[in-house]
């Protein structure tokens, strides 16, 4: 069995409902839920994590022509800047850093090539895993994800005597980058994505820049002072990135449906409210165990509780990475953080995504290998119970958990709604994708009709 290499690790994964954490139930009734909910405060504090890029595309605008897979559009375009507080001159810096292709190997391809505002800040197309490199010829091995909605992510936090259950935080699938200036170096640098080489290299490009004299003013140098070295210009650059994500509301708007019910300013179908007490019941979806649809402090609902999740997701044997029959993506245990080390009961898991915009994702999961939502449900509700619909049989024998050695098997998750009896019902996965497309952005009010099927 060969374990793929760090730097073979380019993104974060995309996918994954529930796994591990016991869940907090929904006896009440929904009304009086929603009446205990208060206004949501708007938190400006976001994420930067980039991922392994596709080819062509960048500097904010579309690239010439369609991206192999591209995803049509997804109909809800990104929220406009908030008017009441500009951008400080980090966070504007940041922006013109997000979208400069030349910040990369091939000179094709920038931050938003990946990440693309009109697609909720994911990437443009269908593709399971992004294509990078000084060529534009090197496959991901993990499904891009969205940057919005990651503002309160917290570092990793674990020692090696935490129990798996119990590992929060970090960026990136496996958890492997502490801060978010030290995420912002990662596709940068990394072979798969940007692919700069060196601090070196993508120091002189940002001398190079069009906005190159704004570094100055963003970032003040002491009386007497230096100009920056290669590295110190690198780390200004990611800090000025991370302020455009913390600072530009757009990456965080606040404003789906759920948002609006939660502000008592509408009201959910019947159906998006079957949904969500299926969403939440710990007999039937259970998916509040991981993802959260309440809030105990007031606090903006995020739909994840920042854990792991091992949930022997099916090989994606489209990906290049998997043309190699011994070589696993484990996650978590894969991370060089001295809490995992050593530890093979961490193998297997991911880091448990929020649910905002999920109905926007064009794959699921880290390996992208699912591509509808409805598939990413049916597979919680019958992989125990129809595996054969999930995985493979080779000369009579059933794959099963195929991505995941057979070593490890005994981490994969087995609980709620796992098991060896179906718990979510056809109508329940009906209803649950009602429930979860109240999640996108771009709400427009009680006049907006309920998706089709979702009266």
């Amino acid at each position: 069995m060969r374990h793929l290499a760090p730097g073979e690790f380019p993104s974060q994964p995309l996918g994954g409902l529930s796994s591990t954490i016991s869940s907090m139930h929904a006896a009440q009734s929904f009304n009086s839920w929603l009446r205990q909910r208060s206004a949501l405060a708007l938190s400006l504090v976001l994420l930067l994590g980039l991922s392994a890029c596709g080819g062509g595309g960048g500097g904010g605008a579309s690239p010439t022509g369609s991206p192999t897979g591209a995803a049509s559009s997804p109909g809800t375009p990104a929220s406009s800047p908030s008017a009441s507080k500009p951008l400080s001159l980090q966070a504007q810096l940041g922006e013109k850093i997000f979208h400069d292709r030349n910040l990369s190997g091939s000179g094709r391809m920038s931050c938003a090539t990946c990440h693309d505002p009109a697609f909720f800040h994911g990437p443009p197309n269908t593709l399971p895993v992004q294509v990078g490199g000084a060529f534009e010829t090197e496959f991901g091995t993990r499904a891009a994800p969205s940057l919005r909605y990651l503002e309160t992510l917290p570092a990793f936090n674990g020692t090696p005597q935490t129990l798996v259950a119990d590992l929060r935080g970090g960026l990136m699938a496996d958890g492997r980058a502490d801060s978010l200036a030290a995420q912002a170096k990662l596709p940068w640098f990394n072979p798969r994505e940007m692919d700069n080489g060196d601090a070196a290299t993508l120091a002189r490009k940002l001398r190079a820049a069009a906005y190159a004299s704004d570094f100055g003013r963003a970032f003040p140098p002491a009386a007497g002072a230096s100009a920056p070295d290669d590295d110190s210009l690198v780390t200004q650059a990611s800090q000025a990135l991370q302020s455009f994500q913390v600072e530009d509301p757009r990456f965080h708007p606040y404003d789906s449906k759920f948002d609006w019910v939660q502000q008592g300013r509408a009201q959910f179908s019947n159906a998006e409210a079957r949904g969500l007490r299926a969403f939440n019941d710990t007999q039937r979806g259970h998916c509040a165990s991981c993802h959260p649809s309440f809030s105990l402090n007031n606090q903006p609902i995020h739909f994840t509780n920042f854990a792991y999740a091992a949930l022997a997701v099916p090989r994606n044997r489209a990906l290049q990475s998997t043309a190699d029959a011994t070589a696993f993506d484990l996650g978590l245990c894969q991370s060089p953080h001295a809490a995992v080390k050593g530890r093979n009961e961490t193998c297997g898991f991911f880091r448990t995504p929020g649910l905002r915009n999920v109905e926007h994702r064009p794959v699921f999961f880290h390996n992208g290998s699912f591509t509808s939502l409805e598939q990413v449900l049916r597979f919680y509700a019958t992989r125990d119970t129809d595996p054969a619909q999930w995985y493979p049989t080779v000369a009579g024998q059933l794959q099963l958990y195929d991505d995941l050695p057979l070593a490890l098997h005994a981490n994969v998750e087995s609980k709620a709604p796992f098991g060896p009896r179906r718990m979510m019902s056809d109508s329940d996965i009906a209803d649950i994708l009602c429930f979860l497309r109240t999640l996108s952005d771009g709400y427009t009010g009680p006049a907006t009709p309920p998706s089709p099927g979702c009266n």
